[in-house]
Formats: C-alpha cells, sequence, structure tokens
C-alpha cells in the first residue's frame, strides 16, 4: 500500500504486488498453506490485506473477486471466538473491512455481519483507553496499521528501532510511512523486499532468533553433537552481537533470554544485568510482550532463570519466581489448549533442565516434535524451518543409543 514518493499513483514496492497477483491460493485465498485444510482468522485476514492492495493499485479485478468470495464464504469465522486469532486481529481486520468500503468493494455477505465485526473495534479501543501504560503505547505503535488517523504518528515513531522499522514489523512500519514519511522506515522496507522478494514477512530482521531457535532444536531433540562447529559459529555471532547490545537481541525479550541461556551453559561471560528490565513481574507487564501475555517470552525467561552461576544473581532468581508463578496460574486458564507451546511449558514446569535424563528429554522432544513449528504474530509465520531430515536423524540417533545401553545391560547380566 506504500506509494512511490515521487509518484503517489504507483506503488513503491510493485515486486510485492506481483507476489500478491502470482500466489492466490486455488479457494481464493493468500497465506500459509494449511495441514489440515482448515480456514482461520489469519489466512481471511492476509486475504483481505490483497484484496485492498490490489484494488489500491488498481489491478487483478479477478483476484479481488475470487478474494472476496472467499472472505464472505467464511465470514462466521471472524466472530468465532474459539479460533485463535492473530495479534491486533479485532483492531486491523475491521479498519481493514472499512477501508474496503471506502473502497467500494462489496462483500457477499448480510449488512449485519459487517456491523458486527466493525463493533469488534470498537469494543477493542474502549477496552485500551482505560490502560495509561506504556505497554499499552507500545501495542499500539505495533498495531498501527489498524488504527490510521486515531494514532499519534510522532508518538508512534518514538518506537522506532535503529534499523528504521517499527519493532521489526514491516506492516506496523509501512503504515507509519504512509502517514508520516521517514526516510529511515523507507530504507528499512527497501532493504527487506531485496532481501526477501515480494512475499513480505511479519517480521524481518530474525536472523539471531532463527538461529538460536535452531540451536534449541537440534539439543532438545539429541544431535546438537554432529552440529558441533555450525553452534560455535552461531553462539560467537550472538555473542558479538550481545556484546554490541544489538536491538535484534536486545529488543525482544524471548530472544534476549534464549541468547542469554544459551550463552552462559556454553561458557560465555554474560551478565543478567541485560535482564533487569524483567525482573520484576510489574515491569514484563508493562511491556508490549507482556500486554500480549506472550507465552514463549515468559517461558524463555523462565528457562534463562536456572542457569545461575551464582547466588547473589537477585535478577534470576526473581524472574524465575514470577515467571513460574504465571505459567503456572495460567495453565489452567485460557492457555490450557493443547498446544505444542503449552506442552513445552507442562514438561519445563515439571522437570528443571537440572534435573533431567537428557536421553528421556531428548525422547520426549522427539515425540512432541512439532514439525511445522509456525508461530502466531500478526500473521503466522514459519520462523525457522526444521525439516524432516533432522527429525529422522533424531530418531535414528535414539534408536541406535538405545541398542547400545541394551547391548551394554546385557554384557553385565553375563
Amino acid at each position: 500500500m506504500v506509494p512511490l514518493p515521487e509518484s503517489p499513483q504507483l506503488p513503491c514496492f510493485p515486486e510485492c504486488v506481483e507476489w500478491i497477483l502470482q500466489n492466490q491460493q486455488s479457494n481464493g485465498s493468500w497465506g500459509l498453506d494449511q495441514m489440515d485444510s482448515s480456514v482461520t482468522k489469519d489466512v481471511i485476514s492476509s486475504t483481505l490485506a490483497c484484496v485492498l492492495a490490489l484494488q489500491r493499485w488498481d489491478v487483478g479485478s479477478d483476484h479481488i473477486t475470487r478474494g472476496l468470495h472467499f472472505i464472505g464464504k467464511n465470514i462466521s469465522i471472524i466472530m468465532d471466538e474459539q479460533n485463535d486469532a492473530p495479534i491486533g486481529f479485532n483492531i486491523t481486520f475491521p479498519y481493514m473491512i472499512g477501508l474496503a468500503i471506502e473502497m467500494g468493494l462489496e462483500f457477499p455477505v448480510r449488512q449485519t455481519d459487517i456491523l458486527g465485526i466493525l463493533h469488534l473495534r470498537e469494543v477493542e479501543l474502549k477496552r485500551l483507553a482505560g490502560d495509561k501504560s506504556n505497554g499499552r503505547e507500545a501495542y499500539m505503535a505495533y498495531v498501527a496499521e489498524g488504527l490510521g488517523n486515531l494514532l499519534d504518528w510522532d508518538e508512534a515513531i518514538k518506537f522506532q528501532r535503529k534499523n528504521g522499522s517499527l519493532f521489526n514489523s514491516p506492516s506496523a512500519t509501512a503504515a507509519a510511512l504512509i502517514h508520516n514519511y521517514d526516510d529511515k522506515a523507507l530504507n528499512y522496507l527497501k532493504l527487506l523486499v531485496n532481501e526477501v522478494g515480494g512475499a513480505v514477512p511479519t517480521v524481518y530482521p530474525l536472523n539471531v532468533q532463527c538461529q538460536l531457535s535452531m540451536l534449541d532444536t537440534l539439543e532438545k531433540i539429541g544431535i546438537s553433537r554432529y552440529f558441533s562447529s555450525e553452534i560455535n559459529t552461531i553462539l560467537d555471532r550472538t555473542y558479538s552481537l550481545w556484546l554490541q547490545r544489538d536491538e535484534e537481541i536486545m529488543l525482544d525479550v524471548a530472544t534476549c533470554a534464549m541468547a542469554f541461556r544459551h550463552l552462559r551453559m556454553n561458557g560465555f561471560d554474560v551478565s543478567s544485568d541485560e535482564l533487569s528490565h524483567v525482573a520484576e513481574a510489574s515491569t514484563f507487564r508493562n511491556s508490549l510482550q507482556g500486554i500480549l501475555n506472550d507465552k514463549k517470552s515468559i517461558l524463555e525467561l523462565y528457562k534463562a532463570s536456572k542457569v545461575g552461576i551464582s547466588e547473589n544473581e537477585l535478577i534470576l532468581d526473581n524472574i524465575g519466581e514470577w515467571s513460574y508463578n504465571l505459567l503456572t496460574e495460567n495453565l489452567s486458564t485460557a492457555w490450557a489448549q493443547r498446544t505444542s507451546i503449552i506442552e513445552e511449558v507442562e514438561s519445563t514446569l515439571k522437570f528443571p533442565f537440572h534435573s533431567r535424563l537428557d536421553r528421556l528429554y531428548h525422547k520426549w522432544s522427539i515425540e512432541h516434535f512439532d514439525s511445522r513449528g509456525s508461530q502466531m504474530l500478526k500473521t503466522e509465520y514459519l520462523p525457522c524451518n526444521v525439516n524432516q531430515d533432522l527429525l529422522a536423524l533424531a530418531v535414528e540417533d535414539f534408536t541406535f543409543s538405545q541398542s547400545v545401553y541394551r547391548d551394554e545391560l546385557q554384557h553385565l547380566d553375563r
């Protein structure tokens, strides 16, 4: 939706428009392929965003028609509270519906459905209006693309990072660029498109988090020793960025906690002082991740709290206490759906890493391996692709180790 600065009637990123034209699904939607052909709020939202882009640049009329038909056919999902929603969905989706109507698009649905969707945004904005925390301000900037003129863009730009983005979010950054032109934001988006092409991700860059997640997975399924050279390279690079206090690590709670844990467990000199901004539950709740009640961030902080090397690391003690309480408290509430992250929370709380047997943990991790590995932010995305070959290697390695153990036991019984 970003226009060319010198020619507002043209798209600034035509390769993104071309990607939309080339990647519509047979059912009229856009989004990640679903493993079970189910339709989600994320897919409907992505489809509407693509329809708006095509309408904005007056191309792909057939694509628009099929997209609108898909949305109309699945409109009931929008109001289904049991269907997981992307972050900010009740703000951004109704806003896009409003934009579509302003553009002259017609949805094949009842007017009452449209009014019900628009009401979702009114309710959400009213709820947020009573929150005066810094976390709320960060959240509003994070979902900037769904706020339009309701947002103070001069305030929102205060959350801009050194790379020019708002929270490493291309969609929020694009919205800020449209409403409040900024060279740094434009350069960020240009760099992104030059690197990844027309398929714009929900978060960028993701290099450090992806590499640490891969390292984490290799250790969980028991095959990290086969990749020691690659892992050492990742750790060395992560440590270098840690010393530079690089924003990709320091401004993302989950990545910071994961980097701290892996670096410390591998002998690097890292201070828990870098986690002081989340030492108390109150400061975490006052952050963007706290407002989102981000399960991944809380779990990573809990894991990080268990790698203390002295009795005087009060920061880690505090984090361990409040993160444990929050994880335990939420297991019995709305989180208690059988997802991979919930299963990992249960296992981590029941068997802390310093008291578990490695091979049993490897077995559990293999059995609970999430081959898709997708996560939900503003849209569903695949942070890093841990392919089936690695899982097959882990199964083969575990099976071989069991045969060795059985042979040893038989030898001892003789």
